[in-house]
């Protein structure tokens, strides 16, 4: 059979058009893929992934003198937003904040909602005043809610898209709970910050093994029977022989890193061995208090771990205090109860940190497991009416003694101090008014005269 010219002109059409819709679906299906990958369908507006090639690109195609910065913010409370008033209006919310990102920026600028309500743009600017008049901008068009926002001015375009984000994001976190500031920059101190952090995750592992953390020990004073009745353990990094690295510099790395954990094991153990070592003197040991971050508390073999340390040094439980920060105490609230309750049955004393410093409701002591409340510095300093300072100090001591928890207050450097606490009928204090946490043989001198 033949087929004439007319019938092949008309077989070419259709295989052309087969493959033109081929094609066509082929892009099409293309669209809808990376439409996928690439949207956030809370704003409908670019997710993380786009906003990293998008900014990747925009770095690369423009000059080095454009000055970018990268603004993360997010808002203040959000999550209690969405427990009052329901996802839907959460989510409408971000939708909003979307738009208005949408209308300020220019098409060598991006934006993405990145997580929750976690929000990036990446801006040009000549000076300054340039970004922090689109903040402002952002906020007179999101009134109703507070945000808090971070900016890294970028210098070296070569870096990635996630260091930008994060040095940004330090910058945020420096003002996070100061509601008098809306935006950070990163700066030369945030820097010094960053590389100390640095410094720290690379040799936190060696630090350990090779026994550069130190236990110290303040003494705890009975100022009723003017006797020392106790220590708690603090940790000091030895890191060379005249440098000493503070608690204040590693212990946040750490509990956001988990290597917390290892410490806080650590100085347990090294709190049952001098306790052990005490016992092998012929001396009676005073009770050592060791602090838990909140993430111990919710392992679920924190307590057996506690229990196999101090069984291993056969130290008697009422010997162990264990310390958590009043702040700790919430969130996660029936684990940590359960938890604080199992300790005590077990014969430790469990002892919250930090009392009065922000979190806490008075009415809620009647719920907390506890054995000891230790009263926050912020009581004691900065008394401008002594009178009334004398009036709280009294009344939170009353109560907290008529729930049957004993009351130790902390961060006592004065006389004066001292007197108003033998006057609110507040037993135990700790701090350099009678000692600085000491190195073991030194307090063993002073506490134990040995």
């Amino acid at each position: 059979m033949t087929i004439t010219i007319t019938g092949w002109i008309i077989l070419s059409f259709l295989f052309l058009g087969i493959i033109i819709y081929i094609l066509y679906s082929k892009a099409k299906s293309q669209k809808t893929i990376e439409k996928v990958a690439y949207t956030d369908f809370v704003t409908g507006y670019s997710n993380w992934r786009k906003f990293e090639l998008d900014v990747t690109n925009l770095l690369k195609k423009t000059s080095q003198n454009n000055k970018y910065a990268m603004v993360i913010f997010d808002i203040d409370k959000f999550k209690a937003i969405n427990d009052i008033y329901g996802h839907k209006k959460g989510n409408l919310i971000l939708k909003d904040i979307a738009d208005t990102l949408n209308e300020l920026i220019n098409i060598n600028e991006t934006f993405a909602r990145v997580s929750a309500d976690n929000f990036n743009i990446l801006l040009t600017y000549n000076k300054k005043e340039d970004i922090i008049n689109i903040i402002k901008k952002i906020m007179v068009n999101n009134e109703l809610v507070n945000l808090s926002f971070g900016i890294y001015e970028i210098k070296d375009k070569a870096l990635s898209v996630s260091v930008y984000s994060d040095r940004a994001s330090l910058a945020k976190s420096s003002i996070k709970n100061n509601s008098d500031v809306n935006f950070a920059f990163f700066n030369d101190e945030l820097r010094e910050k960053l590389l100390l952090e640095d410094k720290i995750e690379k040799e936190m592992e060696y630090a350990l093994e090779s026994g550069q953390f130190v236990m110290y020990l303040q003494p705890k004073y009975n100022i009723k029977l003017n006797k020392f009745c106790g220590s708690e353990a603090l940790v000091r990094w030895q890191y060379t022989e005249k440098e000493v690295i503070y608690p204040g510099d590693f212990i946040p790395v750490f509990e956001k890193n988990r290597f917390i954990r290892k410490i806080d094991m650590y100085i347990l153990e090294q709190a049952c061995k001098e306790i052990r070592s005490l016992f092998d003197k012929g001396i009676s040991p005073l009770p050592i208090s060791v602090n838990f971050s909140r993430v111990d508390f919710l392992k679920k073999d924190f307590i057996s771990n506690i229990v196999n340390v101090c069984d291993r040094y056969k130290i008697p439980y009422g010997l162990i205090e264990i310390e958590i920060t009043e702040s700790s105490m919430f969130g996660d609230t029936d684990i940590l109860f359960n938890v604080s309750r199992n300790l005590q049955d077990i014969g430790f004393i469990v002892a919250m940190d930090d009392f009065g410093s922000g979190y806490s409701s008075v009415n809620m002591l009647k719920n907390i497991p506890l054995n000891v409340i230790k009263l926050d510095r912020g009581f004691f300093v900065d008394d401008k009416d002594v009178d009334k300072s004398q009036i709280v100090i009294k009344s939170i001591v009353s109560l907290i003694k008529q729930l049957g928890i004993r009351v130790v207050a902390e961060g006592i450097e004065t006389k004066s101090q001292i007197e108003m606490l033998k006057k609110a009928n507040c037993d135990i204090v700790q701090g350099y008014y009678f000692s600085k946490p000491l190195p073991i043989k030194e307090f063993e001198k002073l506490v134990y005269k040995i």
